[in-house]
């Protein structure tokens, strides 16, 4: 997940299957169980930090590849740190 910053979010098969029980390893059981709603990568690198970033970015990957998340790209509105909209040249006009 080094070069990536994505939002991920369960699909409606993601969500059967997490309220279903369906069969899944444990490691994708528990991430998906983490995207409850869109979720930005650095908050799931936050909450499995005890893993390396090519387990969870391989993880995803295959909860993706078996339709049960999608990624969406970052937007201002996921900035995580609020800088994206930040104006430093109003500030300078004051």
């Amino acid at each position: 997940m080094a070069s990536t910053d994505y939002i991920y979010r369960r699909t409606v098969a993601g969500h059967s299957a997490v309220e279903s029980g369906a069969p899944i390893a444990p490691p994708l059981r528990r991430v998906l169980g983490l995207i409850e709603a869109e979720t930005h990568s650095h908050v799931l690198r936050r909450l499995l930090r005890q893993y390396t970033d090519t387990m969870v970015a391989d993880w995803l990957a295959q909860l993706e590849r078996l339709g049960l998340v999608e990624t969406l790209p970052t937007q201002v509105e996921h900035d995580l740190d609020f800088t994206g909209s930040f104006g430093f040249h109003k500030t300078l006009n004051k």
